[in-house]
């Protein structure tokens, strides 16, 4: 690819990224959180609450890798949560029309696809607009949709046999959403790192002129983050209509501050160019075993939300300190 090869193209990101650098920071805490808790609580180390943990945070899990690959190319996805809801409520929409249910969930991402691209990705990457303006908008529009359908009202879903099969089910007591979850974990860290196009995203990312002048079409690389973004939301959309047999406009509230956070937390670096989803799979692990390590300690939820804002506020500030000490 021509001159595209000296800008980050011939930088070969690793698929598995090593719990080292930016990781390690994370990983560390993660573990002494773990050493914590196994000490003063015997209920943590519990199959039944280690499985609890995974479930409970695999919808987290699907939107912070999506976030990954947006905030890597350079940007910032407030959309997702609301994006979430609206799938949820589609899905709802398809089933209630008799439509099956894989054909159902193949429209219901499509749509968010389709979505992601033309309204996010091209006003920001074509338009020019912000990110943060442009996702906020649409985060509300999003929601404003699905309330609109549904008349504020949640849809019950306990009919749906096979999607609460989805959302509960397990395979040797395995959650069938923590499988979904690794798939998807598993076939973006190889997208990221192992592919032409991983590493055209983080060259976007890390300089999107220097990605221009070499020949890469930065415009499209950047829509396609916010496709990718809005396509997995609705893959965790079906995941939590499943889990919670049941569609609302409220699904997915505040869920892109805490996957962002994940993400921040796993060393992807807010300026963008640099990251791993190995890294935000670490992050979400902290932030799940912290909400469980609260949770069975008896605190009370309403400071699961201050903690996490908290840490939000923290991953900000130590990826600035990487930012200051890498120039």
């Amino acid at each position: 690819m021509n001159t595209a090869t000296t800008i980050g193209l011939r930088r070969r990101p690793p698929v598995i990224a090593p719990l080292s650098g930016p990781t390690a920071g994370i990983t560390g805490a993660l573990l002494v959180l773990c050493v914590l808790l196994a000490a003063t609580e015997p209920r943590f180390l519990s199959w039944g609450n280690l499985t609890n943990i995974a479930e409970t945070n695999a919808v987290l899990a699907i939107v912070a890798v999506g976030m990954t690959f947006v905030i890597i190319g350079g940007g910032f996805d407030l959309s997702v949560g609301g994006m979430l809801a609206l799938s949820s409520v589609m899905l709802s929409q398809y089933l209630s029309w008799g439509i099956p249910l894989a054909l159902a969930i193949v429209l219901t991402v499509a749509q968010a696809v389709v979505t992601g691209l033309l309204l996010n990705g091209m006003l920001i990457a074509r338009g020019g607009l912000s990110f943060f303006v442009v996702t906020l908008g649409t985060s509300q529009a999003f929601r404003g949709i699905a309330l609109l359908i549904t008349g504020g009202t949640t849809r019950t879903l306990y009919g749906e046999g096979s999607l609460r099969t989805i959302g509960s089910g397990r395979i040797g007591g395995v959650p069938y959403l923590v499988i979904v979850a690794v798939v998807v974990a598993v076939l973006a860290a190889a997208v990221l790192g192992g592919t032409t196009y991983g590493r055209m995203v983080h060259a976007v990312g890390d300089s999107p002129e220097a990605a221009r002048i070499a020949g890469l079409r930065v415009v499209a690389v950047r829509a396609s983050l916010f496709a990718i973004s809005a396509g997995l939301a609705a893959v965790a959309a079906v995941a939590e209509t499943g889990r919670l047999a049941s569609a609302s406009s409220t699904q997915g509230t505040g869920l892109e501050l805490t996957a962002a956070a994940a993400v921040l937390l796993g060393g992807t670096s807010f300026s963008g160019g640099s990251g791993s989803v190995t890294g935000t799979v670490v992050g979400v692990a902290f932030l799940g075993v912290l909400s469980n390590g609260l949770s069975i300690s008896g605190i009370s939820s309403f400071w699961q939300g201050v903690v996490t804002g908290a840490v939000l506020v923290a991953a900000v500030l130590l990826d600035r300190l990487r930012t200051r000490r890498a120039s």
